[in-house]
């Protein structure tokens, strides 16, 4: 999802012949991710590349690979602050082909999430993504890989259960508008997520107002996005990812 289209970037490396770029909003993971791991230079540079990694494993090895499996080519992928997005030059072949290439992206979360719940002995998790006692693996043996493999986890993790909410410009929401379009028209499909939407933000803005302001910042968004969609639905402008 590219939320800022026109913010400043800077093209990094090729993949298999696709741009990859990272924007100037991706100065915000090492600000919000500061004192995670203040006693480590080398741990909080690990963690900021896995999280650079992560949304970029989310896009090129998700979405993009995906949609060059069904012949839709790719024309970049933009890595921001904890966002990505994976410019798709064409639209899929169908329906169920857009649904398996948007779903490969929160997919690709969940197997680095497994990873790192693996490293980190399978541990429980709350209702608040907050992992239970640890038995961590014995590559694990420094507090800075320890916290760097906890915070990846939590990350990707979110990263996977925000992606798949029925909201728009979030994979979920395009996901659940294809489904509920092969029984509902285009229109009344986009109407229902975009309505949906609007709850998931403003009750993820509501959250953030109480306890961060970033999913106050990000839940304001969603819904202001849905509600302009809700107002008047253009499924032809929902093509990227």
């Amino acid at each position: 999802m590219n939320f800022l289209a026109d913010t400043p970037r800077l093209e990094l490396l090729r993949i298999a012949g696709i741009p990859v770029e990272v924007d100037i909003t991706f100065a915000l993971v090492p600000i919000f991710l500061f004192g995670v791991l203040q006693q480590s230079l080398v741990g909080f540079s690990v963690l900021v590349a896995g999280v650079f990694l992560s949304i970029l494993l989310q896009h090129e090895f998700g979405h993009a690979l995906f949609a060059r499996l069904f012949g839709v080519p790719v024309g970049e992928i933009l890595v921001g602050g904890f966002y990505g997005y994976a410019q798709m030059l064409a639209p899929p072949p169908s329906k169920l082909a857009n649904i398996i290439i948007l779903f490969a992206g929160p997919l690709t979360n969940g197997l680095i999430f497994l990873l790192c719940w693996n490293a980190l002995g399978q541990p429980d998790i709350g209702l608040t993504g907050r992992f239970g006692e640890i038995d961590p693996a014995a590559w694990l043996d420094s507090r800075w890989k320890l916290h760097a493999v906890l915070t990846l986890g939590t990350i990707n993790l979110a990263m996977l259960i925000f992606n798949l909410l029925p909201a728009f410009p979030l994979d979920g929401g395009r996901i659940y508008r294809d489904i509920l379009g092969a029984f509902l028209s285009d229109k009344v499909a986009t109407q229902t997520v975009a309505l949906l939407g609007v709850i998931v933000g403003s009750w993820s803005a509501f959250i953030g107002f109480r306890i961060d302001l970033v999913l106050l910042l990000i839940g304001a968004q969603i819904a202001i996005i849905n509600w302009s969609i809700l107002k008047g639905p253009r499924p032809d402008e929902m093509v990227s990812s």
